[in-house]
């Protein structure tokens, strides 16, 4: 027997607005702002961050027109088609998120499981519960973390960077070497930061080898926020300055610039395409906590790809976030709690992922006793058409 009052908020959550067009709209719109830190990334990273950039937007795509195509079999469909734009922004998500040397399957089965448990499997009416993305780097998390945290043998951590002076230089001439100027060279030949600085100032000759002979073309090292959470000063100040505005730091692919994330920030603001107010409420509420616990790193937090992308595109997103103004407040200052949280106690860097899921899962809670929106969820027991959750 169905719990009718939680059977009828879901049926409600998926026939309020925004209607359908609305977010599909906002959705194509996210996917733009994402625009200009998927050309960064490509461009910092090499060609093979476009590879994994492609591999999460195949698995996305294929996922959903299969499960489409199998329609009132072993999944039901999502009435609105692939044209609601979630298998693109899905894919995009996960892609910017992932290590820019990692193996090409990871991000493609993280967009597998986000489209096909997020978007069909969780949802009513084709209205996704808990923002796809988010559920399928979860599920990346708990399977497959170590892909997702690149460490070295001795368990340093391990995200590289293009370093293009290393590389073996041969002639660019046509359109062939122009194009691998621009999309620079291997990612995954890469060695230590040590390595690379030795080789820059004489110290060794050049060109600098990998461990298994080939002619490195990136370095790597930590992440600032890895060097923030281990309390390395050192290691977080070597990423401060123009490096950090502008690219050249570990971290995702999503993450190669600073500037990139904040102009799509301001379209999808401006546009209205996510609500301003959750996603600016956890910004304030997470500078005050860690202003509060004396972090001298906030910065780096707050400029963070998983905090810019987790509140901007996850935690935010129309059809999971609370619907009164109060409830995307409240949202807002319980996203950035368990953040901080996750962050200071946990071996967790960043936990974005699962603090907006946990605040999402929570919106029945916010919407039904806390803060109460003006529409009320219906009172009827009736079926839940396109859902495998009307078996609740």
């Amino acid at each position: 027997m169905r719990p009718a009052k939680l059977h009828s908020y879901l049926l409600w959550r998926s026939s309020v607005d925004p209607d359908v067009p609305a977010l599909a709209k906002s959705r194509l719109t996210c996917a733009v702002a994402l625009l200009p830190a998927v050309m960064t990334g490509i461009f910092v990273f090499g060609w093979y961050a476009a590879l994994v950039l492609a591999s999460a937007l195949l698995g996305a795509f294929a996922t959903d027109r299969i499960t489409h195509r199998f329609n009132g079999h072993w999944i039901l469909n999502n009435p609105n088609g692939s044209r609601d734009g979630i298998w693109l922004l899905t894919g995009l998500l996960v892609g910017l998120l992932m290590p820019p040397a990692v193996p090409l399957w990871v991000p493609f089965t993280g967009a597998v499981l986000a489209v096909l448990l997020g978007k069909h499997w969780l949802s009513v009416d084709g209205m996704p519960l808990l923002q796809p993305a988010a559920v399928g780097l979860l599920l990346l998390h708990i399977f497959f973390a170590m892909y997702l945290h690149p460490k070295t043998e001795a368990g340093d951590a391990c995200w590289p960077v293009l370093a293009r002076p290393l590389a073996a230089k041969q002639e660019a001439i046509g359109a062939a070497g122009i194009v691998k100027e621009f999309f620079g060279g291997d990612i995954r030949k890469s060695v230590s930061r040590t390595e690379y600085e030795d080789v820059l100032f004489g110290k060794k000759d050049a060109p600098a080898r990998t461990a298994d002979g080939q002619v490195a073309e990136a370095i790597y090292g930590p992440r600032p926020l890895d060097a923030a959470k281990a309390g390395d000063a050192g290691g977080v100040r070597q990423y401060q300055g123009i490096d950090v505005l502008l690219g050249s730091t570990p971290g995702p692919i999503g993450g190669a610039s600073g500037v990139a994330l904040v102009f799509g920030l301001l379209l999808i603001v401006f546009s209205g395409a996510v609500t301003w107010i959750t996603p600016l409420v956890a910004l304030g509420c997470m500078l005050a906590l860690l202003t509060l616990a004396g972090d001298p790193h906030i910065s780096v937090h707050m400029l963070s790809p998983y905090t810019l992308i987790g509140f901007f595109y996850m935690a935010a997103n129309p059809t999971t976030v609370p619907r009164s103004k109060r409830g995307k407040v409240l949202a807002g200052i319980a996203v950035a709690v368990l953040e901080v949280m996750l962050r200071k106690w946990t071996p967790l860097s960043e936990g974005t992922f699962l603090s907006a899921i946990l605040v999402q899962s929570a919106s029945i809670v916010f919407d039904l006793y806390i803060a109460q929106p003006k529409e009320k969820p219906r009172t009827d027991d009736a079926a839940v058409e396109f859902s495998n959750l009307s078996r609740l």
